[in-house]
């Protein structure tokens, strides 16, 4: 199949990647980044002082056996960070300057049951990459998908393209793509841009164009094989997520690598590009000698969906990108309604002139939201930048009355929080529409899913 994608937006961010991709050193500090997964329990398996190596398991999900959470790095258990309720948020690590791999038996995938490629996958860590549709929730092992997306496509801001990703690393990726066939009994779908030179055997080949959100996995799974009920289910997984079950499966080893983008108009010009990282890696270290002077925050993850972080952070375990955007002190310009905001983007023809959608223009964006959150004002701005069949603020007027059989009607299965990032981006109204789907999404998890 081929998807067009008309309505959506690219934000132009000044800021954007360019040149190839840098292998940066092993580095000091690393983390396991635990805090995407609030809603589990963990055992932890090793302690402060341990010494650990790559692809070791440190903790284990306790609502589920042998799903493990391994280490990105070799070296010594420096902290546990814990928070409210002394829930763990993050192992930090301190490297070596050296690799050492913690090993398992490569696994013939074509003589192998189903059974053990699961059970090679979750102790191997790889079950914690993996996630489940509907509702975006981390894979139950217990129950085969009725297929699998394979996401090669990239457009939100700052994300380094998918074929950066594979640059060497085509046979891992070609034997994960393998063991993912015979899970879903050979119906795996990868979703590529029309110009890209992904290719794959043994699955279905799909290709998309158009704007954000075209690379959302929502889009693809809504045009391919739309979810029409609970029992519905679809696993997802990036490049790189493939290549690392196809690593873990080939060789015995967990893939502690990954291409991130180091972006923004924070960033000095030349350091602005695509980089091979561990990891988990610290944000201090990431960002040495590549920060510019003034004022920025520092987002891990793309603009429109990542989380503020400070330099003594580490790189979610999630993200790749790591991004600096100009955060002013004065949170509102005075009388800015009465400017006619001639070099300001404008998403809904808000100012007189000024940059628009279809500028090509790359544009100085700040944290600051221009106003304080009010009532809806026009639930009609949505659909412009929302490529489904669904009424936008309905939606998140059900979610917010905690009415999840409504919600279900209007469309709630087929989505996901990221879905609703350019709605909030363009918003009159300043509502977080990603953090009331994702709350809304999670305690429909727990009363219907659980």
């Amino acid at each position: 199949m081929h998807i067009k994608v008309k309505q959506g937006l690219d934000v132009p961010i000044k800021g954007k990647p360019q040149g190839s991709v840098t292998t940066l050193p092993t580095p000091t500090l690393s983390a396991l980044d635990l805090s995407p997964f609030d809603t589990l329990r963990f055992n932890l398996l090793v302690k402060v002082g341990d010494e650990v190596s790559i692809g070791q398991p440190l903790a284990e999900d306790k609502a589920c056996e042998n799903r493990m959470f391994v280490s990105p790095s070799l070296g010594r258990i420096k902290e546990i960070v814990r928070g409210l309720k002394r829930r763990i948020l993050s192992l930090v690590i301190e490297g070596n300057g050296t690799d050492s791999y913690f090993e398992s038996q490569a696994l013939d995938i074509q003589q192998a049951s189903k059974e053990e490629i699961v059970s090679r996958l979750m102790k191997g860590g790889v079950f914690a990459h993996l996630r489940m549709r509907p509702c975006n929730r981390l894979v139950d092992p217990t129950r085969l998908p009725k297929s699998i997306f394979v996401n090669a496509v990239e457009s939100a801001p700052f994300r380094p393209q998918a074929e950066l990703e594979l640059e060497g690393e085509q046979e891992a990726f070609q034997f994960g793509l393998d063991a993912l066939a015979k899970l879903s009994d050979g119906k795996v779908h990868l979703v590529k841009r029309k110009s890209s030179p992904i290719h794959g055997e043994g699955v279905t080949l799909h290709t998309i164009e158009g704007p954000h959100p075209a690379g959302n996995t929502s889009v693809h799974i809504y045009h391919i094989d739309p979810i029409l009920s609970s029992d519905h289910l679809i696993w997802t997984a990036t490049v790189n997520d493939v290549i690392t079950i196809g690593k873990l499966l080939k060789e015995g080893k967990y893939y502690p690598n990954r291409v991130i983008s180091i972006a923004g108009e924070g960033v000095l010009p030349d350091q602005c590009s695509y980089y091979k990282v561990r990891r988990g890696m610290q944000v201090n270290e990431l960002m040495q000698k590549r920060l510019a002077e003034g004022e920025f925050r520092l987002i891990s993850g793309d603009p429109l969906m990542g989380e503020k972080v400070e330099g003594e952070d580490f790189l979610g375990f999630y993200h790749n990108v790591l991004c600096a955007i100009p955060n002013p002190s004065e949170k509102r310009e005075f009388l800015h309604f009465f400017r006619p905001g001639i070099k300001k983007y404008t998403a809904t023809r808000t100012y007189l002139s000024g940059h628009g959608p279809k500028s090509h223009q790359d544009v100085s964006f700040t944290t600051s939201q221009h106003g304080e959150e009010r009532a809806f004002v026009d639930g009609s701005v949505y659909e412009k930048v929302m490529p489904f069949r669904i009424s936008t603020i309905h939606l998140v007027k059900a979610f917010l009355a905690a009415d999840y059989e409504k919600a279900t009607q209007l469309g709630a299965l087929e989505i996901d929080a990221e879905d609703f990032a350019l709605p909030s981006f363009i918003c009159p109204s300043k509502i977080a529409m990603t953090q009331i789907v994702r709350e809304g999404l999670r305690s429909y998890v727990e009363q219907y899913l659980a």
